[in-house]
């Protein structure tokens, strides 16, 4: 099982970082999609691990009766599958994060980019500008649409 004493590991660290965010910028957004998924990545590997460990340990068990010995592979592979289990959703959580930053460029930054280049060509001009601002604007030659150049 996995000890306390943090070796390898900067969970206790990562979790001080993701609750010291205030969402103020779409910086502080990424950040926190970064920060929840190296917390996520870093539950699934020692979630998993230890769920392998406890089940190899008690695979090995010799029960008092005869069949309780040849049925401990089976009966640890059902106890260490709740941890795999646990591990999954580990991984989904760092994965939540990583789909909220991409819904939030998608819906948020990627709409005031078109709007900034049709405005930049003339288009709309009886349109109001976004009652919004997202990060640095991009200049002249970076952002425009199908340029694939990056967000935020």
């Amino acid at each position: 099982m996995s000890t306390g004493d943090g070796v390898g590991s900067n969970l206790g660290q990562l979790i001080k970082q993701l609750d010291a965010i205030e969402f103020k910028t779409d910086r502080d957004l990424y950040n926190y999609a970064k920060i929840l998924r190296a917390i996520g990545f870093e539950l699934y590997m020692r979630v998993g691990m230890d769920a392998d460990m406890i089940s190899a340990i008690l695979s090995q068990y010799k029960g008092k009766w005869y069949t309780f010995g040849l049925q401990s592979k089976i009966r640890g592979k059902l106890v260490g599958g709740h941890l795999k289990a646990g591990a999954a959703a580990a991984k989904v959580l760092g994965l939540s994060g990583v789909k909220m930053y991409a819904s939030f460029v998608k819906h948020f930054i990627k709409p005031e980019q078109e709007a900034e280049a049709e405005a930049r060509k003339g288009k709309g001009k009886g349109k109001s500008k976004p009652g919004f601002s997202i990060g640095d604007k991009p200049s002249d030659g970076a952002g425009k649409p199908g340029e694939g150049g990056r967000a935020a």
